[in-house]
Order: structure tokens, then sequence, then C-alpha cells
């Protein structure tokens, strides 16, 4: 298995943590980020973009990454519904 280290800011992981919980630890945000990161590279491979909005659809905002940008796409011949599961 790969090691990660990286540096996040404490001011970040503060605002994630109130959000969260303050039980929250950095290595479970760490670990959910590559979850959602990974999720976000197989769609834009199949050709989908990442997008959000609130319940009514609006405003709809697509997530811009240079790195998903890179991405070259397959063709899938049929729609598929996929259950994203946390790493």
């Amino acid at each position: 298995m790969a090691e990660l280290r990286v540096q996040i800011p404490d001011e970040l992981v503060a605002k994630l943590q109130e959000k969260l919980g303050a039980d929250t630890k950095v290595t479970d945000i760490a670990r959910d980020a590559i979850t959602l990161y990974s999720w976000a590279v197989n769609e834009r491979a199949q050709g989908h973009v990442i997008t959000s909005s609130n319940t009514k659809f609006e405003p709809v905002k697509q997530l811009a990454m240079a790195s998903l940008d890179r991405i070259s796409t397959t063709t899938s011949t049929s729609e598929t519904t996929e259950t994203v599961k946390t790493i």
C-alpha cells in the first residue's frame, strides 16, 4: 500500500472538523478526499462532468480541475449506476 504524506493548513482542518465534528481525524479527511478524487477520475474517464447544485438544481456549478481535464474518456454502450465505496 502506498503511503501519502501531505501538509494541510491548520485552518482548513479546523473548518472541516467544524463541519464534520471535532473528533474527525485528519487521516479520515485525507482518506475521504482520496475516495472522492478516485470517483471523480472514474466519472471523467466515462465522459461525465462533476457538478454541484442545490435541491432545485439552481445554480449548477461544474468542477474544474486541470488533472481531471487531462483524462481521456472512454465510450460506454450502457448506462451504469455505481455505489461509491470508501477506501
